[in-house]
């Protein structure tokens, strides 16, 4: 089978970009020939994918598309074009300059099947363009949060999505809120999950001492994302100043919260390092080296770092985002080596009310003294979890289990 993946914004600095690529490489063990179209700015470096993978760029601030590339989320970790602020004219080059590369792919690469990224605008176009080939998509959450908060072609999305050949979800209760949204039959929405790159993301022999604390964040640096109410809960630790020390990893393209985060944690009693953005490499050594990977998010899809964090033998303080717990699974949720955070209550999508942030905070605070607790008196950073069944080969062999639905779609 030859598969031609599609995705709007940049193939490698988001984590919908690190699931499709993810992808690729369990299709590619698996032998299928694959090709894939994606935006990138016209500075980025055009050799994202090996020489198997057939690549054919759509390059933003260009002439043909003359904006920033768009981002699902409205705080991306590069500069950005929010889908709210988009026009028609804006609207319409996003489709042009994307037809050309559609068009040329399915002329040289003449795929069986096509799989879109993102319940959203480019997917709903694809599907109205193509009309003989199969059209699957993958949610990643963030397409939703994007057609709850604002009108952009709502209409047009919300037709168009419902005449997939299939829809994926990334947990249960995503494919029942893809349903409701879109009156999709429920036949057509099944739940795929997510996955890690195993050869990348793994535990080292060596067990690390409890003589310090490494916490880690990895992510966009952003309110949104709980950042802020991080560096807040370590004032309610006591522990001496030598003994923690947090990195934040990632970047924001909101200079001005950016500031506001990194201002705030100069005040902290806590050493707080910022890395700014990393490879997958430099994060994977990073977690080998940290005992707590911390993740206070208020509005995730099915975020890869907490399953990334896991794999490398951290301990995992996580918000209760929606199929989080679902998906890690009674083994490792009973396992002691990670938490969860009851949520604040939202005023909106990703955004808590004010009164709430205090309690979250101390709430933080408390699950991160228990780990670092279970880490000191049970050794909990050192104990051993499966983690087979997360990786992308697993991931790619339960869609190749659904691919005799996709072949008789293709008959």
């Amino acid at each position: 089978m030859k598969i031609l993946h599609i995705i709007t914004q940049k193939p490698n600095s988001t984590g919908s970009g690190v699931y499709m690529c993810g992808m690729i490489d369990g299709f590619e063990k698996i032998g299928y020939e694959q090709a894939v179209i994606s935006g990138i700015d016209k500075e980025d470096d055009r050799n994202c994918f090996n020489n198997n993978i057939g690549y054919y760029p759509v390059i933003y601030n260009s002439d043909k598309l003359p904006f920033n590339v768009v981002g699902m989320s409205d705080v991306m970790p590069y500069n950005s074009t929010k889908y709210k602020d988009m026009d028609k004219d804006m609207v319409n080059f996003l489709k042009d300059a994307f037809k050309k590369n559609i068009q040329k792919a399915l002329n040289e690469f003449e795929p069986d099947l096509i799989i879109c990224h993102h319940l959203y605008l480019l997917t709903s176009y694809v599907r109205e363009l193509i009309k003989d080939i199969k059209v699957v998509s993958i949610c990643h959450g963030t397409c939703l949060r994007q057609l709850q908060s604002h009108d952009l072609e709502k209409e047009y999305i919300m037709s168009n999505i419902k005449k997939l050949d299939l829809v994926f979800s990334l947990h249960d209760e995503q494919r029942q809120e893809i349903i409701d949204l879109f009156n999709i039959d429920p036949s057509k929405v099944l739940t795929l999950g997510s996955g890690y790159d195993k050869n990348m993301f793994f535990n080292k022999e060596k067990e690390l001492s409890g003589e310090y604390i490494n916490i880690t964040y990895a992510g966009k640096i952003a309110k949104a994302k709980g950042v802020e109410s991080l560096i807040k809960s370590l004032d309610y630790l006591n522990y001496n100043k030598d003994f923690i020390n947090i990195n934040i990893v990632g970047d924001g393209n909101n200079r001005y919260e950016y500031e506001e985060i990194v201002e705030l944690a100069n005040k902290s009693y806590y050493n707080i390092n910022f890395l700014g953005k990393v490879t997958q490499n430099e994060l994977s050594s990073l977690f080998r080296e940290s005992h707590i990977f911390v993740l206070p998010s208020f509005f995730e899809g099915l975020p890869l770092v907490v399953i990334e964090s896991l794999a490398c033998g951290c301990n995992v303080v996580t918000t209760d985002i929606a199929g989080v717990k679902d998906w890690i699974g009674n083994d490792i949720n009973n396992s002691g080596k990670i938490a969860y955070i009851d949520l604040p209550k939202m005023k909106s999508i990703g955004v808590p009310y004010e009164d709430e942030l205090l309690v979250f905070e101390e709430s933080l605070s408390n699950s991160l003294e228990t780990m670092i607790s279970s880490i000191l008196n049970d050794n909990t950073r050192n104990k051993y979890i499966d983690m087979s069944e997360k990786t992308w080969m697993s991931l790619c062999s339960r869609l190749d289990k659904n691919i005799v639905i996709i072949n008789e779609l293709l008959v």
